[in-house]
């Protein structure tokens, strides 16, 4: 599997060296300021200032060319339907990407910094996002089966089951299976693939917060919309009661579909499935596993 930057906070690829001079050409104008961007565990990113005032954000890509080109399709196909970054130049000899900087912070800082009003605002914001973004196309199949097969045969026998301990990997097998036949409700669509806190970018505006921006879309693949619900609830306690219900609230609005009355629940399994497959890595990161490992026994114990 290689390491997996959808669920870990661990740097993937050591960031790269570009010259101001560099970033000056791919955005084409005479450079004011350069900072460097401390986000994302992929990419190298860099936030540009140019001396007429226009900002953008410029990423490098330190992976395969395929994180470049699934980013740069996404955010062309998205543009218009939710919030992403506007693309406004492409180095393809580069792997570079440049789009309009989205003023903001991520949900992660705002809720670090105690902000429990703006933090708790969003959750409608958010609902109704996710619900647009369960509303498009998919671009190639998913299978389900093929996902629950793997995790099951990594908690049956896999080192996941020992990295897990054996009592957490029966249990949580017996959950996947008593809620596989609510796993694939929803329509089949576009999945984020790394939709934690530090992904959304929101925005204060007088009184009211809106979400800004879902950034580094290099992992979208298809699936269940019930997938980015998980990723973004994979934290559940963070989320009380009333966050929950507005999250909900927002999401059967701009869909016009309820969520199902265990979704929480039944998403979190689906999210549980990439965990379990990051255990079952052959390389041994411990403070990740121990992060895995501990959002699995939450997990377990609530369906107890």
């Amino acid at each position: 599997m290689g390491l997996d930057p959808t669920v870990t906070n661990v740097r993937v690829f050591p960031l790269l060296e570009v010259s101001r001079g560099e970033l000056a050409e791919i955005v084409g104008g005479p450079v004011a300021r350069v900072e460097p961007v401390d986000g994302g565990l992929t990419n190298t990113i860099h936030k540009v200032v140019l001396e007429n005032g226009d900002v953008f954000g410029v990423k490098h890509y330190a992976g395969d060319r395929e994180w470049f080109d699934t980013e740069l399709s996404t955010l062309t196909l998205l543009h218009g339907t939710i919030p992403v970054p506007d693309v406004v130049h492409v180095d393809d000899k580069k792997l570079a990407i440049v789009y309009r900087w989205i003023d903001g912070v991520t949900l992660h800082e705002l809720r670090k910094a105690g902000e429990t009003d703006g933090f708790a605002a969003l959750a409608e914001p958010l609902g109704r996002v996710l619900a647009w973004l369960a509303k498009t196309d998919a671009t190639e199949s998913f299978e389900l089966t093929a996902i629950l097969e793997r995790a099951y045969a990594q908690l049956s026998e896999g080192r996941a089951r020992t990295r897990i301990g054996v009592p957490c990997a029966d249990a949580l097998r017996k959950g996947l299976e008593a809620y596989e036949p609510k796993l694939a409700w929803g329509a089949v669509c576009l999945s984020h693939g790394d939709l934690g806190h530090r992904n959304v970018i929101v925005q204060r505006r007088g009184a009211r917060w809106r979400v800004g921006g879902l950034i580094d879309w290099e992992t979208t693949t298809t699936g269940s919309p019930l997938f980015d619900i998980g990723s973004l609830f994979r934290y559940a306690n963070r989320h009380d009661s009333e966050f929950r219900a507005g999250f909900a609230r927002g999401y059967a609005e701009a869909s016009g579909r309820a969520l199902p009355d265990d979704w929480l629940v039944t998403a979190r399994l689906l999210d549980s499935t990439w965990l379990v497959d990051l255990l079952d890595d052959e390389t041994e990161i411990p403070a990740v596993f121990d992060d895995c490992r501990r959002l699995l026994v939450r997990l377990v114990d609530e369906l107890r």
